[in-house]
């Protein structure tokens, strides 16, 4: 697992600094949708889109303000692309287990409901409304998000802890809890659901040698997985 020692990395202070920048504009960004839900060409489905944006366009800024890359980022090449479809069929299976589990378990402490999709209901039997989701998720969460929360997140989780490989994995942990809690209009369940696949999606990112590539593959192809088992139940 890949430590966050490189000195061109911010200090903790500027690491703050941007997250609460990140954390400020995504707010507005989201509050502005609220506001504007009458007038905006989507809606519930797409709540949050805004946000996700918004956020990914700061993290990315901030990070070539401060003279670094995309390449810092996570958008590096792979260095071996045939081992690519191995990590996303070890990322799915190793979620489908984790999800399982953490079900299995939760589910002794009290009543853990399903994740609420009910603002996909369109989807459900809509064979041209699941195709356009499918094909608008990728650009619209999977990509965002992978930047927002694995290749910005955990870097500057990592440098506001000290850095070092423990700074690492509780900076996975972290920016899992906040992807969960970012998915509350899926309801508890939803929380739940969304935490597992921020902590899997985060330590792949970090095992593949902070690949964003492999976990945006990865994220579009459970994406795919979920609009399709809407559109057939």
């Amino acid at each position: 697992m890949q430590a966050i020692t490189d000195p061109g990395n911010p200090s903790p202070q500027a690491a703050l600094l941007d997250v609460l920048l990140v954390v400020l504009v995504s707010a507005v960004a989201f509050g502005l949708e609220l506001a504007l839900a009458d007038v905006l060409p989507w809606g519930d489905e797409a709540r949050g889109v805004m946000a996700v944006l918004v956020g990914a366009g700061s993290a990315v800024w901030l990070t070539l303000h401060r003279g670094r890359s995309l390449a810092d980022l996570g958008f590096r090449r792979p260095k071996r692309w045939w081992t690519v479809p191995l990590w996303i069929i070890g990322i799915m299976a190793t979620f489908v287990v984790a999800q399982g589990a953490a079900a299995s378990v939760l589910g002794q402490l009290f009543d853990l409901p399903a994740p609420d999709m009910s603002r996909y209901d369109y989807v459900r039997g809509n064979l041209s409304g699941a195709i356009a989701l499918a094909l608008i998720l990728p650009l619209t969460a999977a990509v965002p998000e992978e930047v927002l929360y694995r290749g910005f997140l955990i870097e500057r989780f990592a440098c506001l802890l000290g850095g070092g490989r423990r700074a690492v994995v509780l900076a996975a942990l972290l920016q899992a809890v906040v992807f969960g809690l970012i998915h509350f209009q899926w309801g508890v369940g939803g929380v739940v659901f969304a935490s597992i696949m921020g902590l899997v999606w985060g330590i792949a990112f970090l095992l593949c040698g902070r690949n964003l590539w492999v976990v945006i593959l990865a994220h579009s192809t459970a994406h795919i997985a979920l609009v399709a088992q809407l559109y057939s139940s």
